[in-house]
């Protein structure tokens, strides 16, 4: 399983309830795809970087949106669980724009395949080399 993070941006004029929905729905599909949820965050309404074009007028007939509301989802699952993730975040009205990122941890970096690309591995061999030159050093 890949650790993903998922950004959404939303309306800021969207009811919480939608919201909520939405957030179970991404939530449901995660797990039934065999996923882990690790956290959900509400990171509050904030100014967009430039104006955003939503794909259908609301009923107060804005279109265009300068304030949205952005939530991180964290979460562990395969590729195919991400692609229905990002279905279902396409296909609802208050979505305005969605990112996943693939979330790198400190263990991505332990890799004893290609030690010649490995920062933690070419330190802990230099040690190592360094200590029996000193052992032999010292038997000299």
């Amino acid at each position: 399983m890949v650790f993903y993070e998922c950004v959404v941006t939303t309306k800021n004029t969207a009811h919480f309830y939608s919201l909520t929905n939405l957030m179970k729905k991404v939530c449901h599909e995660i797990v039934g795809g065999n996923g882990i949820v690790r956290s959900i965050q509400n990171q509050g309404i904030r100014d967009l970087p430039h104006r955003f074009q939503a794909r259908y007028a609301d009923k107060q007939g804005n279109r265009y949106y300068e304030k949205g509301r952005f939530v991180s989802i964290y979460y562990d699952s395969n590729p195919a669980t991400m692609r229905q993730v990002e279905q279902i975040l396409t296909l609802n009205e208050d979505v305005l724009r969605h990112t996943h990122l693939k979330t790198r941890s400190i263990l991505d970096f332990v890799n004893t395949e290609q030690e010649h690309k490995n920062l933690y591995i070419k330190q802990v061999l230099m040690e190592d080399r360094q200590q029996r030159q000193e052992q032999l050093s010292k038997d000299v």
